[in-house]
Order: C-alpha cells, then structure tokens, then sequence
C-alpha cells in the first residue's frame, strides 16, 4: 500500500513541458524531480534560468534527454554533482558530449571513493567542454538571480561513506525554499543540526532516496517539510522509501510525492510561500524506425548504423550504449544519415576513424557478448545488435 502513499499534490496530470522557459520571467520556483528509478536527477527553475542536481545513472539518461527535450530545456546555468555514485554522477559523460550547453560545473570538495582528482566524473565531464570544477563546501553559494542559492554541507570530510560528502543545496526564492539532501546519511544531518543551519522548508528532496539510514526524526522535525519528494525505485530498491521515514514525514504533516509513480516526474511549483505538486509526463513525438544497427566489429572497435529508409533521419541526441560497459555515445547537434546510407561509429582505439568517433577506447568487448543498443534523443530504444 505504501506505492499510494505519493501524492497528487495538484489536480491535474499535465503532459507537455512543466518547468518555464529559459527567458520566460516567472514569480515561481519549480523543482522538477526527473523518474530516473533509484537514482537522482533534479532540474532547479527560477527567473529564467535553470540548474540541474545530479544526472542520473548512465542508463537513465534517456529520461534525462526526453525531460530535457520536452522542457524545451537546451543550456544549463550550472550542473552540481552532489556526490560521486554512479546513480548520481552516471550521466555526466553523456550530458558532457550532448548539445546542451553548461555554463558552470560543480561538485563537493569532499570525496572518497575518488583517488585522482583527474579521474572524478564531474572533473572529467567538464574536461570534455575545456571547462573545469567549482568545488563546494558548507558556506558556499551559487547564483540564482533575486534569490538564495546556499551550500549547507559537506562540512567534513567523510572518508569512508561517500554518501556524507553529498553537497546539501538550500534555494530560497518565491518566498518560499527547497532544501536538496543528495544522499547524506544521518551522521551529515547530524552535522547540519549542530551548526544551526537548518530551517522549516516548503520543499524537501529527502535524502538517499528514502533509505532507513537518513531523514533522521530531528532532521525531520528541523525542516518540517510541506512538500517531501522521494526520487527511488521500489522495485530495484526494494527497502525505499522506508517506513520509518515516512512515518516521520506523515507525521510532521508533509505530503509525499514519489519520482516512480510519474512517468516523467515529480513537479513541484513554489510560489508565494506556497507548494503545489503534480505528476508530469510527456507527449512523445511519432518513432522513427528507419535507423538500424547492421554490424559490429568489437576488434576495430566499429559499430555500423544503416537507414534503411526513404528520407534522411536527424540523429541529434540520439545515442549508442554498450551493455557490458555501459558506456554512452551521444550524437551531436545537427548529426544526421541519408536514406540507404551506412554510417559507422569508431572510438579513439579504431585504426582508422569512422565517420563519428566516440571519445573512449576499446568499448565492445571482443572476447564476450557485448550488445549494441540505439535510442533516439527521447530515450526510445530503436535498435540492438546482438551478434
């Protein structure tokens, strides 16, 4: 019973783009809270402009790509990766060699899983653009127009639970405030309690997706959320959210919104101090299914797609994974293939480039089954090669 414990907090489902435009002037904050299963991708509006907390796991970034594309949402004022999980930091390389412009990349200054500060995802991510990372820590803040942006955590270093380094984001605007957990655990909460930094919130991203070792019963009862969005899957996380918390939530009066019963995601709208939630999904254009993956040679490091089609098919955004390795390859802006033409897509380790050339090595696996998926930029799986 408790998959109907998640609120319509609005009335209505609505089916197109739900955060505002960039440019667009609104008097509202909106948090929309993307359906990437257990994993975390939140894009942070207000005035115009937008943030986006986390990116998902590498295999969620279709849902990443259609909420982008459905929300018209084409730059990015800043990416903060909250920590170094990959159900946090997985689509970093895709969001790096997408189309999506970003101004500014952030992450915590405190990590441990880490060794190299050249081998952390979001330092590798920016690499890609020739950008580099602004590091975080509690007493930092972010621009965000006429409103607050503050960092409240990490304050220590964590060396051994990777989820306590998770930066903590207060957004305080439309006369109202988001507060965004990441996946700290009680003994970071316990941290925040002790500086005084915490305040009753409108809205609360409930940290490490609703697990029983964080949303400790003080923390709940410092924040007192009106609105507490639990971004999870049931399903592959069979223990979230956990009952404990939502007892405390319930408890302190917060309506609950839960990322997997939306099939876009969970959209809530601030505005005069107060919170209003829906469940979002998106109208999808029609499929093209002209596009398929022909051949792969995993010595060469080659993948062959073909339009077998009578008009050429725009590919910008779509993307090739790799099952073994998961590994993404997004195509760029403006990629395209005519009708019957063959295109292959080869990494830096192809003797000879392809027409497209991923910016990895040795991405098929030439001694075990390795199979190719094709999606379109709306996550729509379109073709497999399995050989």
């Amino acid at each position: 019973m408790k998959r109907m414990l998640a609120l319509w907090l609005g009335l209505a489902l609505l089916l197109g783009g739900a955060a505002p435009a960039r440019g667009e002037e609104a008097a509202r904050m909106t948090l929309l809270s993307i359906n990437v299963g257990k994993a975390d991708c939140h894009l942070l509006t207000w005035e115009g402009r937008c943030w986006m907390i986390d990116t998902g796991a590498a295999e969620s970034w279709g849902a990443v790509s259609a909420a982008l594309m459905a929300n018209g949402i084409t730059h990015l004022d800043g990416v903060v990766l909250t920590h170094t999980d990959k159900d946090h930091a997985g689509g970093l390389p895709a969001l790096a060699s997408s189309s999506v412009a970003v101004d500014a990349w952030y992450a915590s200054a405190y990590y441990c899983e880490v060794k190299k500060e050249e081998k952390h995802p979001a330092v590798m991510a920016a690499a890609q653009r020739g950008q580099t990372v602004t590091w975080l820590k509690a007493g930092d803040s972010l621009p965000f127009g006429s409103g607050r942006l503050t960092v409240l955590g990490p304050t220590v270093l964590d060396t051994e639970k990777e989820n306590n380094n998770s930066v903590v984001l207060l957004a305080e605007a439309a006369g109202g405030s988001i507060l965004l957990a990441g996946d700290m655990e009680q003994p970071e909460e316990e941290a925040l309690l002790l500086s005084g930094v915490l305040q009753p919130v409108t809205v609360l991203k409930v940290g490490h997706h609703g697990e029983g070792d964080a949303t400790s019963e003080a923390f709940v009862l410092a924040v007192k959320p009106q609105v507490a969005v639990i971004s999870t899957n049931s399903v592959a996380e069979p223990d979230t959210p956990s009952n404990r918390v939502m007892k405390l939530l319930r408890r302190v009066g917060a309506q609950i919104a839960l990322t997997e019963t939306a099939a876009g995601g969970v959209l809530v709208e601030v505005e005069a101090g107060k919170p209003a939630a829906s469940l979002v999904s998106w109208t999808y254009p029609e499929e093209v299914r002209t596009v398929d993956l022909t051949a792969l040679d995993p010595l060469a490091d080659v993948l062959t797609l073909e339009n077998t089609g009578t008009e050429a098919v725009d590919l910008s955004g779509w993307f090739v994974r790799s099952e073994r390795g998961g590994e993404l390859f997004v195509f760029p802006a403006g990629a395209s293939i005519g009708p019957g033409v063959a295109l292959t897509l080869s990494t830096l380790a192809t003797p000879v480039p392809g027409d497209y050339v991923w910016a990895d090595n040795n991405v098929w696996h030439n001694s075990k089954d390795d199979p190719a998926f094709l999606y379109d930029a709306w996550g729509r799986e379109i073709s497999v090669w399995n050989p």
